[in-house]
């Protein structure tokens, strides 16, 4: 076979299928490959990237087998076989000879053509046995394309045992696969959380990703912000486009066939005994083995359908007859579906759907079920319909719950506040109370209006508790053990996290305490640690509270989005990449969907990692994403935070416009969030502000914060400013932050402290020690901090030869932070022989101010900026203020 050329790049996930497959059809003793998949993986698509691969020297031939003309001999090559005479039709050597002549000549070189062979298990016996003769002869190649069922014709797979086509197997996208095709066909970038609500509504197929990202279907759910494409609706969902792609793919099925799709569709997960007990056992075994239907391990296995998609189209074609039939055959089996929560909302979607009578109390618990899967539209239309007096006022708080979902904040402050008038329930009061402070962290609300919440809701339960004669119950202790934590999420909100400390611990240990209680303790818990520079105590918190969430069903779902948040930062402080990587990989994915209305919370944690580990470029891109999907949703409240780090990472990747935007935006934000996440915010703006107009302002402001931060107990933060200060050339600052960060666990707070005592010391040793470190733990970025230190006290030192010998180890460090460089970075910079007010000031002459700009900013004369400008030519040899471009030192 002739050298093939470079397969195209436009096949998302297939590029290195496609290689493969062009070098098996290279080697001597290959001729060919089979390729098995489901419809929709794309076999057809790849086929057509292998041909263009092949270029121009072998002939291709392209073979379309039909269904219709499987018991037609030879009917897959009617195209080629139009000269054919009437005699010559049942002859192989004709027809092959006639197939030839149309094809003119075999190729140049010698070479065989290859036979593309599409939709093989539909392929007629005979042209079956004539390709396998061709390649069994060395005649021709093939590339054979067929579903797993019925999958390929013997004649082939014979060839595949003999080692003459080799077999692969297509499997669906990942969902780093769906992101990338997710991009290419938007033309822009996709919020991750929403690539994954794609991913699994798609589960990996191509086909009908690309259905749902039709214009016509994707005007339904997605919005394009900023060159960012958000989730403006609930969730994809089918349309016309994708219904009649479905249909095809299951149109020549049996009558038998489509009832027990029908069935598992409507009633999913329904058990294997009872679906072959309603519909024929003989096609439901033929659907399990076509891999349409999918059954549940053990020793009663649920069958349910293999693709939801199909699910959704099959359930909007039965007639509500036909449905009530199959409903009421069922019936008489099985008393419900409420095994599971997916049969348990599918058994009360049904009923509705067919008018069945149901009980007020499985209308409200499957709207509960609906809302913590964040299933807005049917928690609407179970609660509304419940009518028992005594469970209206708890509906009415599931109705305010399925509405905030949906963004109608103001309606649902208005079910919220109705709701805890005059509330008698405990139950109903705690859950308005949690509705509430959504609500206000959704909306920006502060501190203060969550403390209002909390007090409206003691002086409820003191209500409740004299209508009951002062009778202190357990729920009543529950309930009042309830707004204590409240109270110290409040705490956490206002930075006293040592305050919240102690009554967490003691909530934590109370043995009157429930799960739920425990996890909400362990979480804000986490978060008191981990901001105390007690990271891994912090993780270990809020690990279990994840564990309570994960061994109660869907009970605390709620819940989810409140503890993935903290633990997530404790990760990142204790600097366990691993493990914060497995955490997005897991709640990207999770069941319940939750994650799609997180806004942009997992670039925010992959931005926030990135700029740890020095990726400036990543850090930028991904913190650009976060702050356009926390503008959708901001539950956690950290678009300002977000915001702040945004404009640092474009200052650090040299992105001058973007961070003079988002330094703008965060000043223009409203101060709501933690007191940290704002204050967090503010040390990276002031640190992009740095590099717009000068360090020196920047320095002082960092230095306040970090006292004021130390005062309060808010280490970390500390921390986070202090490092930030002596990033920008403030030495003075290396005395606190070694000592706050001397007790801090975790990698991150030992590898700024190595930083830190080593810099401190002046050692040159102990700072390549520290950067070997660094460099090991992936932190790139204080690893060539700390090379570039050392170099230059070596080279301060006269120790010329032994800083040279460090100087590779720091380019190759230096390129692991994708184009940032600092004046601490390289052996000799001119730059470093100015001071620090010479250096505010080559920065804003090289950007185009003039002398009175600079001199306003800085509060001086212009004639003091002159003798600056004049003290600073001569320190740098330089004569004219356009060389200022290329030696300035930030």
């Amino acid at each position: 076979m002739v050298g093939v050329t470079p397969p195209s790049t436009n096949l998302v996930g297939r590029q290195l299928l496609v290689r493969d497959i062009l070098s098996k059809l290279s080697e001597p003793h290959q001729f060919g490959a089979i390729v098995v998949g489901d419809p929709g993986l794309g076999k057809t698509a790849l086929a057509r990237t292998v041909a263009d691969g092949l270029g121009g020297d072998v002939t291709v031939v392209h073979i379309g087998a039909q269904p219709s003309l499987k018991k037609v001999p030879f009917g897959a090559l009617a195209p080629y076989l139009r000269e054919l005479s009437v005699a010559d039709a049942g002859s192989p050597i004709a027809i092959y000879r006639a197939l030839t002549r149309h094809l003119g000549q075999q190729g140049t070189g010698g070479t065989v053509p290859l036979f593309i062979v599409d939709d093989a298990h539909d392929l007629d016996d005979s042209t079956s046995v004539l390709l396998a003769q061709l390649i069994a002869t060395r005649r021709a190649r093939a590339l054979v394309l067929a579903r797993p069922n019925p999958g390929p014709p013997s004649e082939f797979l014979a060839l595949s045992h003999d080692g003459m086509l080799y077999r692969y197997d297509l499997n669906p996208l990942n969902r780093q696969q769906i992101h990338e095709l997710c991009v290419r066909e938007l033309g822009d970038e996709i919020l991750s959380s929403v690539s994954a609500v794609l991913s699994k509504a798609s589960e990996g197929n191509p086909m009908f990703l690309l259905a749902l990202l039709h214009p016509d279907a994707r005007s339904k759910y997605l919005v394009q912000r900023n060159g960012v494409w958000c989730l403006s609706g609930e969730r994809p969902g089918i349309d016309l486009r994708l219904t009649d792609l479905i249909q095809g793919q299951l149109r020549g099925r049996s009558t038998a066939e489509l009832e027990v799709l029908e069935t598992v569709a409507l009633a999913e997960p329904v058990a294997l005994s009872v679906l072959r007990e309603t519909c024929d056992p003989l096609a439901v075994d033929t659907l399990v083995d076509d891999q349409l239907l999918s059954l549940t391990p053990g020793p009663d296995p649920r069958v349910a359908l293999a693709h939801p998609l199909y699910g959704e189209v099959i359930r909007a074609q039965v007639p509500i007859g036909r449905s009530n039939a199959i409903r009421r055959r069922l019936l008489k089996l099985i008393e419900d579906q409420a095994d599971s929560i997916e049969g348990f909302l599918r058994w009360v979607s049904w009923g509705l759907d067919c008018g069945a009578v149901l009980d007020d109390a499985t209308l409200l618990k499957a709207a509960i079920v609906a809302n913590r899967l964040y299933d807005p539209t049917f928690a609407l239309r179970a609660a509304r319909v419940v009518q028992a007096p005594e469970l209206k006022s708890r509906a009415l708080v599931e109705i305010a719950h399925a509405r905030m979902t949906r963004g109608d904040f103001a309606y649902a402050r208005e079910l919220v506040d109705e709701a805890l008038i005059n509330c008698g329930s405990l139950r109903i009061a705690k859950e308005a109370t949690l509705l509430s402070i959504d609500l206000r962290m959704r909306g920006g609300g502060n501190s203060q209006e969550i403390r209002e919440d909390v007090h409206r809701w003691e002086q409820t339960v003191d209500r409740i508790e004299q209508q009951r004669n002062g009778s202190s119950s357990r729920s009543i202790r529950l309930s009042r053990m309830g707004s204590q934590i409240l109270s110290c999420f409040v705490l956490n909100l206002e930075g006293h996290y040592l305050e919240s400390e102690t009554h967490l611990v003691a909530i934590r240990d109370n043995p009157e305490g429930t799960e739920e209680t425990r996890l909400a303790a362990l979480a804000l818990l986490g978060e008191a640690l981990g901001s105390t520079g007690r990271p891994l105590a912090g993780a270990a918190a809020t690990t279990e509270a994840l564990e309570i969430i994960a061994a109660s069903g869907h009970r605390f779902l709620r819940h989810q989005e409140f503890v993935i948040t903290r633990h997530g930062m404790s990760l990142i402080r204790g600097g366990q990449w691993k493990a914060i990587g497995s955490l997005l990989a897991a709640y990207s994915q999770a069941a319940d969907g939750g994650m799609v209305y997180f806004g942009g919370i997992l670039e925010y944690f992959e931005g926030i990692i990135a700029l740890r580990q020095g990726r400036m470029r990543t850090a930028r891109k991904r913190l650009m994403l976060a702050v356009e999907g926390f503008r959708e949703s901001d539950i956690a409240q950290l678009l300002t935070m977000s915001t702040g780090m945004a404009a640092y990472a474009c200052a650090m990747a040299g992105d001058t416009a973007g961070a003079q935007r988002y330094s703008n935006e965060f000043a223009a934000l409203p101060a709501y969030g933690s007191l940290q996440a704002r204050l967090q915010g503010k040390i990276h703006a002031v640190g992009a502000n740095a590099h717009l107009v000068g360090a020196s302002a920047a320095i002082t402001e960092l230095r306040r914060i970090a006292e004021d931060a130390e005062s309060t107990g808010m280490a970390t933060l500390a921390a986070s400013a202090f490092e930030l200060a002596v990033r920008l050339g403030d030495s003075a600052s290396l005395t606190a932050l070694q000592r706050i960060t001397a007790t801090f666990e975790g990698a991150d707070g030992a590898m700024v402290n190595a930083m830190a005592a080593g810099m401190l010391a002046k050692d040159p040793t102990a700072l390549e020690v520290a950067a070997q470190q660094a460099r090991d733990a992936d932190y790139f970025l204080i690893a060539a901090e700390c090379l570039g230190t050392a170099i230059n006290l070596l080279s301060a030192q006269g120790q010329t030869q032994r800083s040279r010998a460090l100087q590779p180890t720091l380019n190759a460090v230096v390129d692991k932070l994708e184009g940032l460089h600092g004046h601490q970075f390289s052996e000799a910079q001119s730059a470093t022989k100015l001071t620090q007010r010479e250096q505010d000031i080559v920065t804003l002459a090289s950007r185009g101010h003039s002398n009175r700009d600079i001199a306003e900013q800085h509060g001086v004369s212009v004639r003091t900026v002159e003798g600056h400008l004049y003290r600073i030519f001569a320190k740098l040899g330089i004569s004219r203020r356009e060389d200022l471009q290329d030696l300035n030192p930030s």
